[in-house]
């Protein structure tokens, strides 16, 4: 009665307020009863919180506010019902009004442009804050005079400001998150710009390559409409004009780029998934060539297969990532606009399946009978090609480059000075003496912590006891990046609600990982254990711990699990499943080991499969919620190798996966991180089944020589499996230099005419400089071993200082930065054919006889392990 009294509430609310007078918010009649009705099913299924989360007794809201309140209510992730309330919401949507009513254009802005990309305020899977109304208020007199175009830009110079480009994991901070550390992946950028331009009233999306076709990586960046079209930007990156960034050649050899919108959107771009709650539209078209792909799938009668499952699926990672998971028709077909590069197409039904590469360019359908049954073995070899490098055709005058140039570097300075406000290591050092702790200790998380020191600072100071001698484990144990966010009460829960002597003689590192730890996988951090000890009994508790097991099954029995409702890609938190009752499998999961450390019980998602587990008897038990899951059970021993023959160590996820065969489909095990993996030979502890090794060798114009190894695990049978990379043929040098007239432009070259020459002419602060220089330091040793010398080269004296104090003693020993670099730029221009090298970072690497060995401008990633592989 308590859950429905809620709802009764604030239907009297909106019915109440529906009926008073005044403009609609949607003016449309049927997209009006279309958004009542999608109400009335969100409010079914989040019947169980919707009394805390959304009542909102003696507000009054004006009709327009009534019906941007069902709009968001109705299309809103699971996520986003479980772990915030109606309050929240209507502030946003106060917020968006008052920015609408506050700027020139608001009014111009058509009304689906606004319901769908300026009300929403998730963007992403970040956590959801009050960043809306802090930059409204920091924003608007800034750009309040200018005209949308002009206010766009300045926004995002406004967010360079703030925000520069690290890389980092997978979970999104929050926009304030993100200028609190002060930098951010570029999905994390991007988050952030697209939140700044949507709290003035600027319709913004966010767009994402999930893979690229030539690179493996991927990027995210943000398209504004301004004026009646949408135009991209690099986010964080600002430039002087739109439609002008670093990204504009990679992105014509993509394969996709997509962006999620937030409801039922009726727009003119290509559809690849309309769900009920949003719309996943393709807008590749707007960046390069497309072309469409029509499948057709039979079953092995050769009948047309109805609700066939069908992935398009690009190489990246040594994975085939799936660019889009659809469906047959009744008549067995499905399509997919995509580049012009190759892919695999995969079709799977009824536990049969089948799988063909096609290269785009030159197909236009293909059929795929669904004959193949799992357990084959046998070996595979494609050549994959991406999308051919194209022009990039927009010239920015060199005057509005110096003044954009000139803005960028005032804002790096207010940033680093901004910065500059974060503890440093006197202060640390004075507190550590005044709380006795380790002063390294101490100033080792505060430095990582950045903008979040004081939160750090206050757990410190405040953890008493038992808790004390936890405070620098626990610490050590959630992520780098939830230093710089985790909060004061998330840290205090955990520090003194953590059941210290739940498993006499546990091992220390599995105490500090997987129960004193609050971190399970991406979801948001708030404070669970004080909570979850309080809402069970006695009994049930000391049940759930002799058992973990029966913890299990009170969650089947208690959560209901919808598959599609959390489309953002948020999990819910542990207290939001716990109050919803609703919840999608991972975020099912994440609840399930929070419980299970909350209680004193030591649990985790396993790291390769994902499969939640407990500890118990000294060994970890798998929890088997998914019924066409099967339970890790007796596990089978795989010893991997590298081959002898490779030219290099093979690593995961760069040059080789492992995938497992489910529901007609491989599915990579994530070990990327897993010390196992480090060194070989290496042994691996699997599930019996049917499995697939990927590897591959991208080459230097992209391309891809994969292997694909078909390989089964049989029940007390150890297997041996030789990680093998293809060799890639030999290919034509880029040119011969002169020697000697190289030394008469960079005389420090005659120092090292017995060493081969590295030449990299780098931009500082741009994202692509920014990855080569991220891989040298992860290198740095092994470049040492090899016979170099690296020359930075730069335009200028000013990025010659940026690149060194941004980079003090990471880079490797045998290198050293000079400034001009243009005239040895055109040197290698000239001697290389001519190419003009216009895009940084430009690498190269020359023989001591001259001969030009490597080549590479722009975007690229894994640029050291290319030289690597060619230095002596």
């Amino acid at each position: 009665m308590k859950n429905l009294s809620l709802i009764y509430a604030l239907c009297i609310i909106l019915t109440f307020t529906a009926c008073q007078r005044g403009e609609h918010f949607i003016k449309d009649k049927a997209c009006r009863e279309k958004v009542e009705a999608r109400f009335e099913k969100q409010k079914e299924l989040g019947k169980s919180r919707w009394n805390k989360a959304f009542s909102l007794p003696g507000e009054k809201m004006s009709l327009q506010e009534s019906e941007a309140l069902k709009f968001i209510l109705a299309y809103s992730s699971l996520s986003d019902i479980a772990d915030y309330d109606g309050k929240f919401f209507l502030e946003n949507i106060r917020a968006s009004f008052a920015a609408r009513d506050t700027f020139s254009w608001g009014k111009t802005i058509p009304d689906q442009l606004f319901r769908h990309f300026v009300l929403p305020v998730r963007v992403n899977n970040e956590n959801l804050d009050s960043s809306r109304m802090v930059f409204f208020g920091e924003l608007k007199d800034r750009i309040k005079k200018m005209n949308m175009l002009e206010a766009a830009l300045e926004v995002n110079h406004w967010c360079h400001e703030k925000v520069t480009y690290r890389g980092s994991d997978e979970r999104t901070s929050s926009p304030l998150a993100s200028v609190m550390t002060a930098y951010g992946r570029c999905g994390e950028e991007s988050t952030f710009t697209v939140a700044a331009l949507r709290s003035v009233c600027i319709p913004a999306r966010q767009c994402y390559t999930p893979r690229w076709a030539h690179s493996d990586d991927n990027h995210a960046w943000v398209e504004v409409w301004i004026n009646g079209k949408w135009h991209f930007i690099g986010a964080c990156e600002p430039e002087a004009v739109p439609d002008a960034a670093w990204f504009t050649g990679p992105a014509k050899r993509a394969m996709l780029v997509n962006t999620n919108v937030f409801g039922d959107y009726e727009g003119p771009e290509d559809v690849l998934l309309k769900d009920e709650r949003y719309t996943r539209i393709n807008i590749l078209s707007n960046y390069t060539e497309t072309k469409r792909i029509i499948v057709l799938v039979r079953d092995s009668a050769g009948k047309p297969a109805d609700s066939a499952m069908v992935e398009f699926q690009l190489y990246n990672y040594a994975e085939f990532y799936p660019l889009l998971s659809t469906y047959t028709d009744s008549k067995g077909l499905c399509s997919f606009r995509t580049g012009l590069g190759d892919l695999i197409i995969w079709a799977a039904k009824s536990g049969k399946y089948a799988f063909r590469k096609i290269s785009v360019k030159s197909t236009d359908s293909i059929a795929l009978e669904l004959s193949s049954k799992p357990g084959g073995e046998y070996n595979m070899q494609l050549d994959l090609v991406p999308p051919p490098e194209k022009p990039v055709a927009f010239a920015i005058p060199d005057s509005m480059k110096a003044a954009n140039s000139k803005r960028l570097d005032f804002e790096d300075k207010l940033r680093t000075a901004y910065e500059m406000t974060f503890i440093d290591s006197v202060k640390a050092y004075r507190l550590a003496n005044t709380l006795k702790l380790n002063a390294d200790s101490l100033w080792y998380f505060l430095r990582k912590s950045r903008g979040n020191y004081r939160a750090i600072i206050d757990f410190a100071g405040s953890a008493v006891g038992r808790g004390k001698a936890f405070l620098f484990p626990l610490l050590g144990a959630v992520s780098e990046k939830d230093l710089r966010d985790i909060s004061f009460e998330v840290l205090m829960d955990n520090i003194n609600s953590t059941i210290y002597n739940s498993i006499p003689g546990i091992d220390r590192e599995i105490f500090i990982k997987y129960l004193l730890n609050p971190r399970v996988d991406n979801e948001w951090l708030k404070p669970y254990k004080s909570f979850f000890q309080s809402q069970f009994d006695n009994r049930l508790r000391a049940s759930f711990q002799a058992d973990p097991g029966s913890l299990a099954e009170w969650v089947k029995t208690n959560i209901l699990i919808d598959n599609k409702a959390n489309y953002s890609r948020a999990p819910i938190t542990p207290i939001g499943v716990f109050e919803l009752k609703v919840a999608d499998p991972h975020s099912r999961d994440i609840f399930f080991v929070s419980v299970c450390r909350s209680l004193g019980i030591a649990a985790r998602l396993e790291p390769g499969t994902r499969l939640p587990q407990y500890y118990l008897g000294n060994s970890w038990h798998d929890v088997l919620f998914d019924p066409k899951k099967t339970s890790q059970g007796e596990r089978v021993r795989l010893i991997l190798n590298s081959d002898t023959k490779n030219d290099r160590k093979p690593e995961y996820y760069i040059h080789y996966t492992l995938e497992k065969f489910e529901n007609g489909f491989f599915r990579s095990l994530d070990y990327e991180t897993d010390p196992r993996l480090a060194s070989f030979p290496c042994e691996l502890d699997l599930a019996p089944g049917y499995y697939l090794m990927v590897t591959g060798n991208r080459l230097k114009d992209g391309s891809v020589l994969a292997n694909l190894n078909f390989f089964n695990l049989e029940k007390g049978k150890e297997t041996r499996q030789d990680i093998t990379l293809r060799k890639e043929p030999a290919t034509a040098k880029f040119g011969t230099m002169d020697i000697n007239a190289l030394k008469s432009v960079l005389p420090q070259a005659d120092q090292h005419a017995k060493e081969f020459l590295v030449l990299a002419w780098l931009e500082p602060g741009k994202e692509p400089t920014k990855h080569f220089i991220a891989d040298l330091k992860e290198r740095r040793k092994e470049f040492e071993k090899k016979k170099c010398w690296i020359f930075f080269l730069f335009i200028n004296e000013k990025d010659e200082t940026d690149f060194i104090s941004s980079t003090s003693g990471s880079m490797p020993s045998h290198s050293c930065c000079l400034v001009p670099a243009s005239k040895v730029i055109q040197m290698v221009s000239a001697s290389s054919g001519g190419n003009p090298l216009s895009s940084l970072p430009v690498v190269t690497c020359i023989s001591e006889k001259g001969e030009i060995l490597y080549l590479s401008q722009g975007y690229r990633i894994g640029i050291g392990s290319d030289l690597l592989k060619l230095l002596p």
